[in-house]
């Protein structure tokens, strides 16, 4: 039963990582991959859409094989269990700093560094206080990614720079906006 659950779990894993890569990979290729030929647009996208398709199902097939062996085999609390599985699988498989991995760890950052604020709201009595938590949370990345712009652009991912030269930049130049956005 659970080696047919770690098995479902790599399908699961390759069938929404093309779900979800696939249609944003042919928005991206189409918008800004420039200069590609149609066909190397379309194996551009099948490659994005295998890539991100096989790594997440690699990640939850070997995520739920070292539960299952950790489980077993150490006499680790459950917790213990699912960080230590989830760190290492997620080392192995989205450790390779490259475009797709990079936006996968991104996108999981986000939204972890997003459900520890919200932990951290409920759990502070000072911080329940505070209407517009939301709202103060945004101007705060705001704030600090307009500054990094500012300030410190050379760390910050190209596309994000690109973006912003666009939109905070090439604006102060008059008749721009249209040869440069396409």
């Amino acid at each position: 039963k659970e080696l047919r659950a770690v098995l479902q779990g790599f399908l699961h894993g390759c069938l929404y990582g093309a779900k979800i890569r696939a249609p944003h990979a042919a928005v991206m290729t189409f918008l800004f991959a420039k200069g590609l030929t149609f066909e190397a647009k379309i194996r551009r996208i099948g490659w994005m859409t295998f890539s991100h398709s096989k790594n997440l199902g690699l990640f939850v097939l070997l995520y739920k094989g070292f539960l299952w062996a950790f489980r077993r085999i150490l006499t680790l609390p459950e917790d213990a269990c699912t960080l230590a599985a989830g760190g290492i699988a997620g080392a192995l498989i989205f450790g390779e700093k490259n475009s797709i991995n990079t936006q996968i760890n991104l996108y999981v950052f986000s939204r972890v560094a997003m459900a520890l604020g919200n932990i951290l709201a409920t759990r502070s009595r000072s911080l329940e206080k505070i209407d517009n938590k939301y709202r103060i949370w945004a101007g705060v990345s705001w704030a600090l990614v307009m500054y990094l712009f500012a300030k410190q652009r050379g760390h910050m991912q190209k596309s994000l720079v690109s973006s912003m030269v666009y939109l905070y930049e090439d604006s102060e130049v008059w008749g721009t906006s249209l040869k440069k956005l396409f």
